[in-house]
């Protein structure tokens, strides 16, 4: 198909044209050339502005990382800390786990400061500077770890040098950091400074394109007096253009949609050697878990989470692959309540479980599937209660009113003259800052760890492509600690 496409549209876009060497055809040449020359110019002038903005944002939002970053290192290095103390205060071994997490994740961090300033020999030298000191603070750690293992405390371990130590490496640690955040937050008013420059010449160089636009446009003006002989021509082939270019969008719609089919193939065909990976791995467990040794059992429990996991990840890419195809055949008339009744039927186990509460008031009848209905409001509710506070019960509330004009203005592609339900599910769980509002229907995009709640960062993609095929839209309102809404607008049916 590549090859041809390629046949059919050139790689430099031009258009074949017939050589004719009449005089006018000179003269249209001769201005073809300036208008060109005018043009470069002015893209060129307009290029490196915007090349300049976007390198000074770049390194800005590079210092804000760096900034971000540093602080999550001092973050580990204390929870770190903590932990280690918390162990030897309680002998709980679970702060042991976490001790050795932030030990992992500070690696981590490290590494990506190092990775992000490796051009800044500065901050470098600062980062080695502090990979020296936590170095030797871990090997503080470890020798105080061991002493209290052995002899369940400290007594005659800890002496006035080796708190004087710990004290003067904490500082010196403090202060790297503070160095670091010195040195990029100069980078970031350096950068800031010539960002603003830039976007203070950005009057000049829109004045400047418009002359130059201006004196094309007068160009072409002139052109056009002297080509009037060969407009059949051009009108031929203007039109003989828009055909190619139809037939490229066809080419272009039937390869989406072989792009499509291809996704939903692959996944569907992943799952044949994730069924024996999984099948084999619950063999080994039934017959030889009294046999394994050491970390095999752990190993093996691993391999049977994340195989589970990575069924799961296939199935929900299996469903959102189905959910962007157009078929009207299972469209119908659905009324709400008795969807979501379905919903909580099949959800009774785990709302039972978590002793949530739902509150239904009375719905419109929609047009859509049943099942990518159901399928839509199983997610809005299973994540409800499953991003509930710790030891509070989650309390649902699914309402629907009238979209007024107000809320249908701000998505310019809703038909400003339909009429419009608007369904809101509200609930009382942790929230989220509404600046993940959007960040919340991207495909594979999580918020909380996936230790911290189970999922795989699909179920709310699908339910906007859903909701999205029914030429509707789906958006979140929510608060941190206080609960969250999710608004879902429809037409209504005429």
């Amino acid at each position: 198909m590549l090859l041809e496409m390629s046949k059919k549209f050139p790689i430099n876009g031009k258009v074949f044209m017939p050589s004719i060497l009449s005089p006018s055809i000179r003269r249209v040449k001769i201005y073809a050339i300036f208008s060109l020359i005018l043009i470069l110019a002015g893209s060129a002038t307009s290029y490196w502005v915007a090349d300049r903005i976007g390198f000074y944002t770049s390194e800005i939002m590079k210092a804000e990382e760096v900034m971000q970053l540093t602080d999550a290192l001092y973050l580990t290095i204390l929870e770190r800390e903590s932990n280690i103390r918390a162990y030897i205060i309680t002998g709980d071994r679970k702060f042991l786990e976490n001790y050795e997490n932030s030990i992992i994740e500070g690696e981590q961090v490290h590494r990506s400061l190092q990775n992000i300033t490796s051009k800044n020999e500065i901050q470098q030298n600062y980062l080695r500077d502090l990979e020296s000191i936590i170095r030797v603070r871990a090997e503080v750690f470890e020798k105080t770890k061991s002493y209290y293992m052995e002899n369940k405390s400290l007594v005659g371990f800890l002496t006035d040098q080796r708190v004087n130590s710990a004290i003067d490496n904490y500082q010196n640690i403090k202060r790297i950091i503070m160095s670091i955040n010195e040195e990029e937050s100069r980078t970031f008013a350096e950068k800031n400074s010539g960002l603003l420059n830039n976007i203070r010449a950005l009057p000049f160089t829109v004045s400047l394109i418009s002359l130059l636009s201006i004196a094309m446009g007068l160009l072409t003006l002139f052109s056009v007096l002297h080509y009037n002989k060969n407009q059949k021509n051009a009108i031929l082939q203007t039109q003989a253009y828009q055909d190619s270019l139809q037939e490229k969008l066809n080419l272009l719609d039937e390869s989406n949609k072989e792009l499509e089919q291809f996704a939903y193939v692959a996944s569907h065909d992943l799952q044949e050697p994730l069924r024996k990976i999984t099948s084999f791995s619950d063999l080994l467990i039934y017959q030889y878990r009294k046999e394994l040794k050491g970390d095999g059992e752990m190993y093996l429990d691993r391999i049977i989470s994340s195989s589970n996991r990575m069924k799961r990840l296939i199935i929900d890419l299996l469903e959102y692959s189905r959910a962007g195809r157009e078929n009207d055949n299972s469209m119908e008339e659905l009324e709400l309540n008795i969807v979501i009744d379905q919903v909580i039927e099949s959800l009774e186990i785990l709302i039972v479980e978590k002793n949530a509460k739902l509150t239904v008031s009375d719905l419109p009848i929609v047009k859509g599937s049943n099942t990518e209905l159901e399928q839509v409001f199983q997610n809005l509710i299973s994540n409800a209660i499953k991003f509930s506070k710790p030891n509070k019960p989650s309390e649902i509330q699914i309402d629907s009113i009238a979209a007024n004009k107000e809320i249908i203005k701000q998505f310019p592609h809703l038909e400003q003259d339909q009429a419009y339900h608007l369904i809101r599910i509200s609930d009382n769980g942790i929230g989220f800052s509404e600046e993940y509002a959007q960040r919340i229907f991207t495909i594979f995009q999580r918020l909380h760890g996936k230790h911290e709640y189970e999922g795989t960062g699909i179920g709310l993609a699908i339910t906007k492509r859903i909701i999205e095929k029914y030429k509707g839209v789906i958006f979140a309102q929510s608060k941190p600690y206080i609960g969250s809404t999710f608004n879902i607008i429809i037409p209504k049916i005429n």
